[in-house]
């Protein structure tokens, strides 16, 4: 008898435990590298890497893709990731190719090799991706959308876009390209992805180098080698709301996020913050990182990511700050870091 009630009272504390679980919403972990930071590192020509950064602040594991598929690699001169559902989108421009994984256990899906001339940044509209390609190094108009089919992987007819297209955003059925790169380009090119025609040019006076949306408006960030501004969008008409101009200290402003109520961006190896609403931008920095050469940048629930790639001819490093700039977490990273994705 004592053994039987022992044995039933047992199978009750576990169904009683599991039940816990679910009502205080926790989960299981979706693979080893669910809850987490991915670092994206370019690499060289032939192999790029991802180094994975765990919630803790503790856990680091490198070349987690090469951990992953023994004997294989992303590719050369890794861009960007950008995400579908459970999917990983791995863009290497080096190689002209994207890596599909799993984002959370990092197990190769598929490669799509077929396509691309150099691809810079993507994004899901409706079933598909949108990838922004160079094509041709120095000419400003021959650059294009490769439009891939997310339920076979099958690549569809490109979209032309007549202009510089590098950094990419959707919403609204509407696929935004930054049509600057380098201090190139001076304006945004909006499409309609069901169509795939282009239905706005805004002009935004300086070359946009990096971009992110907020309440309906999308915040850019423009620059030259002698001024730098942010330009607000409203998406609902494409007119241009407010700019604010950079004082002439911060011309190589890059980099901006918007966490809160507040954008951030970097200038050089500095980090700074200025409300959205504010007028007029600080030439005081919130913090100096102090990177080397500050090659990413991110901004994600109360952190600061600062990716810093040292000579590009060692591991880079990964620092991390609160909001108030305060110094958290130092990490060791692959060669060249240049981003960060979440995986929470």
């Amino acid at each position: 008898m004592k053994l039987r009630n022992f044995l039933f009272f047992a199978a009750f504390s576990a169904v009683a435990l599991t039940s816990c679980n679910d009502d205080d919403g926790t989960s299981a972990p979706l693979g080893d590298y669910d809850n987490g930071v991915l670092v994206l590192n370019e690499g060289n020509f032939t192999t790029g890497s991802v180094t994975y950064i765990g919630d803790d602040m503790t856990t680091t594991l490198q070349d987690v893709y090469g951990a992953e598929n023994p004997g294989d690699n992303i590719g050369g001169y890794v861009q960007s990731v950008f995400f579908d559902g459970d999917r990983a989108f791995i863009i290497s421009n080096g190689s002209n190719k994207i890596t599909v994984v799993n984002r959370y256990t990092f197990k190769l899906i598929d490669k799509i090799e077929t396509g691309f001339i150099v691809p810079r940044y993507g994004v899901v509209v409706n079933g598909k991706a949108y990838v922004t390609n160079l094509n041709t190094f120095g000419d400003l108009t021959d650059d294009f959308l490769t439009v891939i089919n997310l339920e076979t992987l099958a690549v569809e007819a490109p979209i032309q876009v007549h202009a510089i297209a590098e950094r990419i955003y959707a919403k609204n059925g509407k696929i935004y390209v930054a049509n600057g790169s380098f201090g190139d380009g001076s304006s945004l090119t909006v499409i309609n992805a069901a169509t795939g025609a282009i239905t706005a040019t805004v002009d935004l006076g300086l070359s946009p180098n990096s971009m992110e949306e907020k309440d309906g408006n999308l915040y850019v960030l423009c620059s030259d080698s002698d001024n730098a501004k942010i330009v607000k969008v409203n998406l609902s008409n494409n007119t241009i709301t407010n700019t604010v101009t950079f004082p002439a200290a911060l011309t190589d402003a890059q980099n901006l996020d918007i966490e809160g109520n507040k954008i951030y961006f970097t200038n050089l190896s500095n980090v700074y913050a200025v409300g959205l609403n504010e007028t007029t931008v600080s030439e005081t920095p919130l913090f100096a990182s102090n990177a080397t050469f500050l090659y990413g940048f991110s901004v994600h629930d109360g952190n600061i990511f600062v990716a810093d790639a040292k000579q590009f001819d060692t591991d880079g490093e990964v620092k991390i700050y609160g909001t108030d700039g305060v110094f958290k977490k130092q990490f060791t990273s692959g060669l060249a870091p240049n981003g960060f994705y979440f995986n929470d």
